[in-house]
């Protein structure tokens, strides 16, 4: 069913024309012409572009490695009668434009938004001409400059410019639902790891109403919520009462009986309805929909447990973007990788280096994938653990969590990755966004990703330890996959000796692998072979399932994915990082059948 509360404005033609490039100086054209005012003028250069999409792939790619600004042109029709009495609200929505986005709507400026990554919103009603067409400009700047995260420093990925997800309109009742959060807690009638013969969940429902209208006349109402299971529901009434304040915040508490628990192998998710009820006449003025899979995800001294029994993450990092799209993926797209991950017995996906399209969490709920999502905080030195990139942080952090805290198949919240963190000043900006992250979501655990596991000052402020080892790539690159797996031993000796007094934590391993040409073989075991891929995935996850400390694994990479021309990509064999276990258009190479083998021999181990 169409959701009509959306008025798709992307998935459709808008005009474009490019603006100042990374190494310009002066002001951008678009500002000194007051494109913003007159539209985008009219010259052999001005382009029809199809959004979502990324400027590198419009002109046949001519303007692959633009970073600079573009802007954007197109124009909707409101209804006369959404701006008159009890009309509507209406709110702008971009879902992702990377990296600094700046709105124009009939020549007004209505905001701008720093970040390339998450969903981003502007209420327009005092903008908006009903009943007429609006013109709406855009202009997205990509370059890399200072306090832009990660674009203030070069990472090992592309820098793709432009509008990428979707846009669209927003209406809705002028008083309405503002947010919903679900979680849950579970009792099991055996102690953990035993699993459950029976069990009791406690939904829990944290909801706001705002009260968007002129007047300042009371309003009462409540909110149904109805949990759907199958040909069975629950509905629960909670009353709403709005007075000068103009909102509230209410929770829900719903007991469940033996309700079907969530998991990689039985992703089953509950419908959960709201509805917004007016008092006077009953009347529905608002209403969202939520599925959630109800399940419990702990940590135990060395091990994980979901669901009351042991789990592994047998995982991989997985990047957003692809040769034919850039970063623009759709659902299709995202949906093909998840079902080659299947086949690979994988169950965790590990978001790196920062938010995804949410469709791979809506996948990832439906399909049975445990997700570690992450912020853009990347490769900082302690030069770089200053006050504004601590605040555009913990921005970044919210506008993840806000996203996406309703979606059951998150389990971590991982807020940076391959920072220097050995250093005081790195261990108080860690522990700064950690507790903004507990803060927000007390749910779920929270951790990072620890560049130099030999010297780290963060094990004990996470709830597990995720570490990277390039051990048999970037270093030990002499030495045999299977000396270079032991280098895991050296990382758990480092935390056992700095960390004695902190209770055991699981260790998670991640971005370990090589980088292998698609087609390359060679007898000799060469680097950049598949055959030297295939064995040192091979040796690091043989020596990892020997590990009773070890609780999970995330390989380097899902696919191939194409690097920035600013981070030496001139290097590196077709521009690419070649870590994929397939390749950029998702062929697999050999080293996807030992991965695939030794997940399900892992899967088995566990079972028992």
């Amino acid at each position: 069913m169409a959701d009509l509360k959306r008025i798709l404005l992307s998935n459709t033609f808008w005009r474009f024309k490019y603006g100042l490039c990374q190494d310009d100086t002066g002001e951008d054209p678009g500002i000194v012409e007051r494109w913003y005012e007159q539209g985008i003028p009219f010259d052999e250069k001005r382009l029809k572009v199809y959004v979502p999409s990324t400027w590198s792939y419009y002109q046949n790619k001519e303007h692959f490695y633009h970073f600079g600004t573009g802007w954007y042109q197109t124009s909707f029709y409101l209804p006369l009668r959404w701006g008159s009495g009890n009309g509507k609200k209406i709110t702008l929505v971009f879902n992702g434009a990377n990296y600094r986005t700046t709105v124009w709507l009939n020549g007004q400026k209505i905001g701008y938004h720093d970040g390339g990554f998450t969903k981003f919103w502007f209420e327009i009603n005092e903008y908006a001409k009903f009943g007429k067409e609006n013109q709406l400009i855009v202009q997205v700047d990509n370059r890399y400059l200072p306090n832009r995260l990660p674009w203030e420093k070069i990472p090992p990925w592309m820098n793709y410019g432009g509008i990428y997800r979707q846009v669209y309109l927003k209406q809705t009742s002028l008083v309405c639902l503002d947010d919903i959060k679900i979680t849950n807690s579970i009792t099991f009638d055996k102690p953990i790891g035993e699993g459950y013969e029976s069990c009791h969940a406690k939904i829990r429902i944290r909801f706001s109403v705002h009260d968007y209208r002129s007047s300042t006349k009371p309003f009462k109402g409540s909110l149904l919520v109805t949990i759907k299971d199958g040909f069975n529901t629950n509905t629960t009434e909670v009353p709403i009462s709005i007075t000068e304040d103009r909102s509230q915040v209410k929770q829900a508490h719903i007991d469940l009986e033996k309700p079907i628990l969530w998991s990689p192998d039985d992703p089953y998710l509950y419908d959960f309805s709201f509805q917004l009820i007016d008092e006077k006449n009953r009347m529905e003025l608002d209403r969202e929909k939520i599925r959630w899979g109800i399940r419990e995800f702990q940590v135990n001294e060395h091990n994980f447990y979901l669901n009351n029994s042991r789990i592994v993450l047998r995982g991989v990092n997985r990047f957003e973007d692809h040769p034919d799209v850039g970063s623009s993926l759709n659902p299709r797209l995202i949906y093909h990788d998840l079902n080659i991950m299947k086949e690979a017995h994988i169950n965790c996906i590990r978001t790196a280096y920062f938010p995804p399209h949410q469709s791979l969490l809506e996948l990832a709920d439906e399909m049975g994938f445990l997700v570690l999502e992450q912020i853009p905080v990347w490769g900082f030195s302690d030069e770089d653990f200053t006050k504004t990139n601590l605040v555009e942080a913990e921005k970044q952090l919210w506008e993840m969590i806000h996203r996406d805290k309703n979606h059951c198949s998150i389990i971590t919240w991982v807020i940076s990755s391959d920072c220097e963190t050995g250093t005081t000043k790195a261990r108080e900006f860690m522990s700064n966004i950690l507790a903004l992250s507990r803060e927000l979501d007390p749910f779920r655990t929270h951790s990072l990703v620890s560049k130099n596991p030999l010297n780290d000052k963060t094990f004990d402020l996470v709830d597990f330890i995720i570490s990277r080892t390039d051990a048999g790539w970037y270093s030990k690159y002499d030495s045999t996959p299977e000396e270079s797996a032991k280098f895991i031993d050296d990382i758990w000796e480092y935390i056992k000796f700095s960390y004695p007094d902190v209770p055991m934590k699981p260790l998670v391993i991640t971005d370990f692998g090589a980088e292998a040409i698609s087609g390359f073989k060679s007898f000799a075991n060469a680097h950049w072979s598949e055959n030297y891929q295939y064995d040192l995935l091979r040796s690091y996850i043989a020596e990892i399932m020997k590990k009773p400390f070890i609780a999970g694994a995330c390989i380097g990479h899902f696919q191939d994915f194409r690097l920035s021309p600013y981070g030496g990509f001139l290097k590196k064999p077709q521009e690419m990082n070649n870590k994929g276990i397939v390749d950029s258009h998702r062929q697999p190479k050999i080293s996807f059948y030992i991965v695939q083998r030794m997940y399900e021999k892992w899967k088995k181990l566990v079972q028992g």
